[in-house]
């Protein structure tokens, strides 16, 4: 299996599937901010890159940590099926449709 990276500046945007008035949105997030909201940082001080770290198995990729690039911290690993959140699938589900992980490399 060959482990790609993706990096991540403090300002790159993803997109959150919300409900506004009963409507669905899109709104733009930081990933930062998005880890934070999901509680997977949990400290107060900036990240300033954010490294995903994935691989493409038959055609589908799947991302098994995110970690802060400059201080090597892990914020997120692939949890155990058994421990799978609904957080654990809404930032891999974001990542996955707004990331573009495969074309986005050291992005800020």
């Amino acid at each position: 299996m060959d482990l790609n990276e993706t990096i991540f500046g403090n300002s790159y945007l993803l997109g959150k599937d919300t409900y506004v008035d009963g409507k669905h949105r899109i709104l733009n997030i930081t990933l930062e901010d998005y880890m934070r909201e999901l509680r997977f940082i949990d400290h107060t001080g900036p990240v300033h890159s954010l490294a995903v770290v994935w691989y493409i198995h038959f055609g589908d990729i799947y991302i098994t940590q995110i970690y802060d690039h400059d201080t090597g911290e892990i914020y997120w690993e692939t949890p155990y099926e058994e421990e799978y959140t609904d957080a654990d699938d809404e930032i891999t589900n974001a990542l996955l449709m707004y990331g573009d992980l495969e074309s986005v490399i050291g992005v800020g």
